[in-house]
């Protein structure tokens, strides 16, 4: 782990108050990849200033970069099937019971990450869209096709950006102003998230991602929802960004409710007139 390989090699330089903060860091380093310098100070009663303090005598210019070195830390915990060791060697005999504990600590973490005012806005936003656009890849295509079918029925015109690249490109090239890029991205970003993301800052649209580690991008999206999903070096499901994009959806139905009941409500007439 980095900070404890930190630790040791700074070891004569650092104060008690350092090793408190250390302490911390190596007991939650999912979570701490992620955490402002208030996040990890305030809990034991210091000022922000402490985690300057201690990132300088670790050899860096100040907490930002401390932070960006273990979020680079918990990036590189191996190949998916390292990743799956890990959880089976932490949960040998039941894996059923050790996955819901973990799901259930990382969902517990999720409001600390992620504030209902962050889904509030965008989810007006998405209400306020001329069209949506959904962009995944990988594992986040789940996410995508939930989030397409369940904006659908809300009554959102949504498009997945999906097949080969001239194919995104081709979806892309009628983008507007009033239109709305929602991405979802995990661990790294797929190749062609910052064409996308240019495109539709080109364009004008508002752009969201939906992610765990990526809060560096460059350009930078509009907003940003991330939380994590679980340890680095294991198996990580969907469970949280999933919780995030069902919020979503309610937060959406709670500020449009005429306008997602009236879609609903049309579904439900065209599912019988199907089904006879």
């Amino acid at each position: 782990m980095l900070i404890t390989d930190l630790a040791k090699n700074h070891g004569p330089t650092l104060t008690a108050t350092d090793r408190r903060l250390i302490a911390v860091l190596q007991a939650r380093p999912a979570e701490a990849a992620f955490w402002q310098a208030a996040e990890l100070t305030e809990p034991l009663g210091l000022h922000q200033s402490a985690a300057t303090r201690l990132a300088q005598r670790l050899g860096f210019d100040g907490y930002p970069r401390l932070r960006d070195a273990l979020r680079q830390d918990y990036l590189a915990g191996g190949g998916p099937s390292q990743r799956v060791r890990g959880r089976l060697e932490r949960h040998p005999d039941d894996v059923l019971g050790g996955f819901v504990d973990d799901e259930i600590a990382a969902l517990a973490e999720l409001p600390r990450h992620v504030a209902q005012d962050e889904i509030d806005d965008l989810a007006r936003r998405i209400a306020s869209a001329g069209h949506v656009y959904l962009f995944g890849h990988g594992n986040a295509t789940v996410l995508v096709g939930l989030l397409q079918r369940r904006l659908r029925r809300s009554g959102i015109r949504v498009t997945a950006l999906d097949g080969p690249v001239r194919d995104v490109a081709e979806q892309l090239a009628t983008l507007q102003p009033d239109d709305l890029i929602l991405a979802c991205a995990f661990r790294r970003a797929p190749r062609d998230l910052i064409p996308v993301l240019e495109t539709a800052g080109e364009a004008g649209s508002y752009r969201a991602l939906i992610t765990d580690t990526l809060l560096s991008l460059s350009p930078q999206p509009d907003a940003v929802l991330a939380a994590p999903r679980g340890g680095g070096d294991e198996f990580l499901s969907l469970t949280v960004p999933m919780a995030i994009a069902n919020a979503l959806v309610l937060t959406l139905a709670r500020h449009a409710p005429e306008r997602a009941i009236r879609s609903l409500d049309r579904l439900e007439s065209l599912l019988d007139r199907f089904d006879r």
